[in-house]
């Protein structure tokens, strides 16, 4: 029997019950939705809404019987998916029909997709992942242009993100989405994999251990020969003793870059859907100044989100292994005025003066995409705390056979208990820009992982009230492959 194939699917089958308790949650927070709709008189809402509701609930009975007698059958994963994306999506086009058919498009329903989504994640498996991804962008869309034509071409207008373009990006997030979720089967195996290789290891050292004590027995009277003995035993319990280090390491990091990623998303998706929600609910009510702040932080909370899955993914590929370093030789100067032309917009926004002083001599040996998210990373955060005519410095000079690399800021500043942790995962606890930015802090800890990938180090100095200052050391020329 292969142990990694078996575990790996005994937490496939503990992923199955959770994914029903969570379900069996999620119906009772629909239910007391439904009963507030109703004491609150709107009953033709409540009895509508109660239809898809109902559908689900049944469902979930029958499905908590199966898995309770042991019947539950492979095909049913689907079945399930199935059942639950669409009963959201009757859900959300009764709304649509029956009240305003720009909900197809900005009801507070469409983030329980992702949620349904996550629950195709707790059966580790791939293809079903795939399926529920593929299925919730069919759904979502077929609602879209099922509708499309009842909309208010005006209302449309009003509300960016219910035209095409905006669900397109709607679309776009969703599949990005679905992409995140496929790698966690993945890094799971590769947990269990490690998991299998250290139980091998202790249990070749406990077979070692009893040669070990046979040998004592008969080679008694030979001290020196016990003596090695000893000396080899003690060799491996230190082996042993690291190996239990290194599995509690990996197990504390993927515990905390779970945790780290399900509070920032919680917190993110819990204000994007208020907003939504409370402006779906004054609608009429609300001027157009209003509605356009409340798409302004909506779309700061996507594009924050959309940088979080974009860091978390650079950093899981390159934990696995499944990025190189591709290491070329280029000028400082000329690579930064090409790479980072967006960030003139974002300088104009805050009326920031940023100097560049590099030498255009300065040439140096690494790799471009990996020092374009350092240096992109270091620069949004340097402009994320700097203020309104605030001032933000890059530059660049040699040391020894070292190209130093400083972005300094005279922002806010970090404090020093805060310096400790900037790039350690889960204790790194990001703070608002000097705008209300959003930020998960993630950025940093992909920036020392790729730093270091070439080869270099970084660091900070900084005083609260007075700025900081982040350098990137990395080596002149490739001494080293990475």
């Amino acid at each position: 029997m292969n142990i990694d194939n078996y575990l790996f699917k005994q937490a496939a089958e503990k992923g199955e019950k959770t994914a029903l308790k969570f379900r069996w949650v999620l119906i009772v927070v629909v239910f007391a939705f439904i009963i507030v709709t109703f004491l609150k008189g709107f009953y033709k809402e409540a009895y509508l809404a109660a239809i898809p509701a109902g559908i689900f609930l049944i469902y979930n009975i029958y499905l908590s019987y199966l898995i309770r007698t042991g019947r539950n059958f492979y095909f049913l994963r689907y079945f399930s998916v199935t059942v639950d994306i669409f009963a959201l999506s009757i859900h959300i086009y009764i709304n649509s029909a029956y009240f305003s058919a720009i909900a197809v498009s900005t009801t507070a329903s469409i983030f329980i997709y992702p949620i349904l989504m996550f629950l195709s994640v707790l059966r580790y498996d791939k293809k079903l992942i795939l399926y529920a991804t593929l299925l919730t962008l069919f759904a979502f869309n077929l609602n879209y242009f099922i509708q499309f034509n009842e909309i208010d071409s005006e209302l449309m207008k009003n509300v960016i993100s219910s035209d095409p373009m905006g669900q397109l990006y709607k679309s776009g997030y969703i599949l990005l989405l679905g992409i995140f979720f496929m790698q966690i089967p993945d890094l799971v195996y590769q947990f269990i994999n490690k998991q299998k290789e250290i139980l091998e290891k202790q249990n070749e050292s406990e077979f070692n251990l009893v040669i070990e004590k046979k040998r004592k027995e008969i080679l008694k009277n030979n001290i020196e020969e016990l003596n090695s003995l000893n000396y080899e035993l003690n060799n491996k319990n230190e082996q042993i003793a690291e190996q239990n280090i290194e599995l509690n390491r990996l197990i504390q990091t993927k515990d905390k870059l779970f945790s780290f990623i399900s509070h920032d998303l919680k917190n993110s998706f819990s204000t994007m859907a208020s907003i939504i929600e409370t402006t779906i609910d004054n609608f009429e009510s609300m001027q157009v100044d209003d509605i356009s702040e409340a798409m302004n932080i909506l779309l700061k909370h996507s594009k924050s989100n959309h940088e979080l899955f974009q860091n978390i993914l650079d950093w899981a590929r390159s934990q696995s292994g499944q990025i190189s370093v591709n290491k070329e030789r280029f000028y400082l100067k000329s690579y930064y005025n090409k790479a980072f032309e967006r960030f003139n917009e974002h300088f104009l926004q805050k009326q920031i003066n940023f100097e560049l002083k590099v030498d255009e001599k300065i040439e140096m040996c690494a790799d471009k995409v990996m020092l374009k998210s350092v240096l992109d990373n270091l620069i949004g955060n340097a402009i994320k705390f700097t203020p309104v005519n605030g001032k933000i410095k890059l530059e660049a000079f040699l040391q020894d056979e070292d190209v130093l690399i400083q972005i300094t800021d005279n922002g806010q500043g970090i404090s020093e208990k805060r310096i400790d942790n900037l790039f350690k995962i889960g204790k790194n606890k990001s703070t608002r820009g000097t705008q209300g930015e959003n930020g998960s802090g993630f950025g940093l800890i992909l920036c020392e992982e790729f730093v270091q990938r070439m080869n270099g180090e970084i660091s900070v100095k900084s005083k609260i009230g007075e700025g900081s200052t982040f350098t990137v050391r990395l080596p002149k020329r490739d001494n080293v492959t990475g």
